[in-house]
C-alpha cells in the first residue's frame, strides 16, 4: 500500500537526488507534498511519477497528511517541523547536515539491526555511511586497530550553492575577471583547500561501532570537482587476513565494485548508484594493513541511498 510522504527542504539539492532515487526503486508513494522554509511561490514544480508537485509553505502543512517525512532541510524552521511530524505520528528519516539533526536518537544505518519500531531514524552523514559499510564486515573477522583517512570532497556537499560558487568562479578565471566573494575560505577552482575543523566521521563511527576501538585520523581536502568524493582509507587489522578473504568480503558488499580501472570522480563518482573500490596491497597473501582507494557520489551513495532504503523496511509491513 502507497504512503503518503513529505519531504521538508525541497529547495536543497539532496532533495532533488532523493526524488530521482524515489522513482528509480519504485517506492510506493501515495501523495508526495514538497515543502520549504522559503518563498514557496518560487520554487519550481517539480515531475514525480508523470505528475506535477507544486511546493507548499512549511509553517502552514498539517502534518496528519503524512505519514512519512524525509527532513532534508538545513534552516532552523525545520527543527519546528521535526516536532509537529513526530506529534502527528509521521515517521521521520532526518537528513540533515550535523549541526542540525536531532541528538536524541541513534543513528541508524541500514546495514546495522535497525529497530524499525522507532519513529525517527537518523541518517549518518555523507562520508560515515560510505566507509561504515566497507568496515562493518570486517569486524566479523578481527578488529581494526588503525583506521587513516583522506576524503577530497566535491562542491555539491555544500549543495546548490557550492556548485554554483565552483562554476562562477571557473567562468570568471577563464574570462580574466576577478573573483568575487567566494564561499570558500580561498579560491578553489584549479585548487585545493583544506577543509578546517573536526571531522563528524570520527564521532559518528564511534556511535555506529561502540564496542569497536577505531583509532580514526580524518583529513578533509575540498577538490574543485562538482561531483564525486575520493576516498584513500589505510586499514590495519588486529589479526592479518588471507588477501583472498578481504577480496571477498569487499566483493560481497551491496552496491559496491571492486574494479582496476582507472578511477576518477569524473568517470565513476558523478551519477552513480554504486561505490567503486580498488584494493592496494602488494603481492603478499597475508594482509594486516591495505589501503582502499574509494570513489562515490555522495548524493547517491550516502545519506540518501541509506535513507530510501530505510525508508523500503519501513513501507514493508503496510504493503504486506
Amino acid at each position: 500500500m502507497p504512503m503518503n510522504i513529505a519531504v521538508a527542504g525541497s529547495e536543497e539539492l539532496i532533495s532533488e537526488n532523493l526524488l530521482e532515487l524515489l522513482q528509480e526503486k519504485q517506492f510506493p508513494v501515495g501523495q508526495l507534498f514538497l515543502l520549504t522554509a522559503l518563498d514557496a511561490e518560487d520554487q519550481d514544480s517539480v515531475r514525480f511519477n508523470n505528475q506535477t508537485i507544486y511546493v507548499q509553505d512549511l509553517a502552514s502543512f498539517d502534518w496528519s497528511q503524512a505519514e512519512l517525512a524525509f527532513l532534508v532541510g538545513n534552516a532552523d524552521e525545520y527543527a519546528a517541523a521535526f516536532g509537529a511530524a513526530e506529534n502527528n505520528s509521521c515517521k521521520i528519516i532526518d537528513l540533515r547536515d550535523t549541526k542540525h539533526k536531532s541528538s536524541l536518537h541513534g543513528l541508524s544505518l541500514l546495514s546495522q539491526k535497525e529497530d524499525l519500531e522507532s519513529s525517527v531514524h537518523v541518517c549518518p552523514d555523507d562520508l560515515t555511511v560510505l566507509i561504515a559499510q566497507i568496515i562493518q564486515p570486517f569486524f566479523d573477522e578481527t578488529a581494526i586497530t588503525q583506521l587513516n583517512i583522506v576524503a577530497l570532497e566535491p562542491v555539491s556537499v555544500h549543495g546548490k550553492k557550492g556548485t554554483e560558487a565552483l562554476a562562477r568562479e571557473t567562468a570568471h578565471l577563464m574570462n580574466g575577471r576577478p573573483l568575487e566573494n567566494t564561499l570558500f575560505s580561498a579560491q578553489l577552482a584549479f585548487n585545493i583547500l583544506p577543509v578546517l575543523g573536526d571531522s563528524h566521521l570520527v564521532s559518528e563511527l564511534q556511535l555506529l561501532f561502540p564496542k569497536e576501538k577505531l583509532n580514526t585520523s580524518v583529513t578533509l581536502l575540498q577538490a574543485p570537482v562538482f561531483f564525486g568524493t575520493t576516498v584513500v582509507a589505510d586499514i590495519v587489522l588486529e589479526d592479518a587476513l588471507p588477501k583472498e578473504d578481504i577480496t571477498r568480503i569487499l566483493s560481497s558488499l551491496s552496491n559496491v565494485t571492486l574494479s582496476d580501472e582507472v578511477l576518477t570522480p569524473v568517470t565513476h563518482g558523478s551519477n552513480q548508484n554504486k561505490v567503486y573500490l580498488q584494493l592496494i596491497a602488494g603481492e603478499l597473501n597475508e594482509l594486516q594493513t591495505f589501503r582502499l582507494l574509494m570513489i562515490a557520489d555522495p548524493l547517491r551513495c550516502g545519506r540518501i541511498q541509506n535513507a530510501v532504503s530505510l525508508a523500503e523496511q519501513l513501507v514493508t509491513p503496510v504493503m504486506s
